[in-house]
């Protein structure tokens, strides 16, 4: 019986230790396994880690952060890997920059080490670039002219270069107009925009006229810039927006049948036929004086006599009067017996 109870004891002995050994392998079995981090973030956090200790392993990433533009540059690797491996998200630091449409950053920013590096990614359309580029988007597309017709990248064959216009158009303003930039929004061509009052960009393109009218002959309006009455580029002002015109009644059209030229005012031309009602707004008197006298002048109009402003035919040019031998081969001498031809005497005078 001795014997027995004795095996008995060292059985519950050994059932005892080995129950334990299990319980304390299950314990050690539902703690987490620690990994090891790199060398050198033992014995100090891992945040305290500065680059020149990750170019070992991550070499085309540093040269890349080191190397890059824009505000990634500066930082710690640690500040957007807040723990070894750890990719964060770009809107983690940039919520919707680029507006909610748009979730892959990747697809136009492929390196984050180097963000704002040129985007070459043959994925990206026009309606990509929108997303980032609105104004420059509408533009072309409200008034791009014939470049609306292109995508974006016909242009910019890398992110963030911009071609000289020359490339396409060549130097259409001549050698002194380099810049198009000054006048002309590229994304808007159309659209002209010049500098208030600043007449020398307007002669870049436009000196021949200025020299066949100005210059030619100088008047008030040679004084003013040429946005004063060009506030857009191809638009003209009225000329009854500046002045008041020769009656109330007086359209814009009715300016142009005298002032023909808008840069030369005083050069005065008008149709063959054109009515003497025209005429009276500056003419009051000698209009007044042939229409209230009893000479046939009275019926005709003012241009069968005055063909051009201040030019007076004489009695017998135009097939109007022949004249008498007897009264002499100079026509302009009939007024000395007839009076004025907005008046005629039939009554000799003398």
């Amino acid at each position: 019986m001795t014997a027995k109870r004795e095996h008995i004891t060292w059985t519950i002995i050994i059932i005892g230790i080995l129950l334990c050994v299990l319980a304390s392998g299950c314990t050690d079995r539902t703690q987490p396994v620690q990994e090891e981090g790199p060398p050198a973030t033992q014995g100090r956090a891992y945040q305290q880690l500065q680059n020149a200790e990750c170019v070992d392993c991550h070499a085309p990433q540093c040269d890349a952060l080191a190397n890059g533009r824009g505000m990634h540059a500066p930082l710690n690797c640690t500040f957007c890997h807040v723990q070894h491996g750890y990719l964060p998200d770009c809107r983690d630091c940039h919520p919707e920059t680029h507006g909610a449409t748009v979730h892959s950053c990747a697809s136009c920013h492929p390196d984050p080490h180097a963000p704002v590096e040129r985007i070459n990614n043959s994925d990206l359309n026009s309606s990509r670039c929108r997303s980032c580029h609105v104004p420059q988007y509408e533009g072309i597309e409200e008034s791009g002219g014939m470049h609306s017709a292109f995508e974006c990248d016909h242009c910019h064959i890398q992110h963030g270069y911009l071609p000289p216009c020359s490339d396409c158009h060549g130097l259409v303003h001549g050698a002194d107009a380099l810049d198009c930039a000054n006048c002309h929004d590229p994304h808007k061509p159309e659209s002209i925009e010049f500098d208030d009052h600043d007449n020398s960009q307007c002669t870049r393109c436009h000196s021949s006229v200025i020299e066949q009218t100005f210059i030619r002959e100088h008047t008030r309006h040679a004084d003013i810039a040429c946005d004063m009455c060009h506030p857009e580029h191809a638009v003209t002002m009225l000329c009854i927006d500046c002045h008041a015109g020769h009656n109330t009644r007086m359209s814009m059209r009715d300016c142009n049948n005298c002032h023909r030229i808008g840069h030369v005012p005083t050069d005065i031309m008008y149709s063959p036929d054109t009515l003497s009602v025209v005429c009276v707004d500056c003419h009051a008197e000698p209009f007044n004086t042939m229409f209230e006298s009893d000479s046939e002048h009275r019926y005709i109009e003012c241009v069968n006599c005055h063909p051009d402003h201040e030019t007076i035919l004489s009695c017998d040019e135009g097939g109007c009067h022949t004249l008498e031998p007897s009264h002499g081969t100079d026509g302009t001498g009939c007024v000395d017996c007839h009076g004025s031809a907005h008046n005629l005497d039939h009554t000799i005078a003398g």
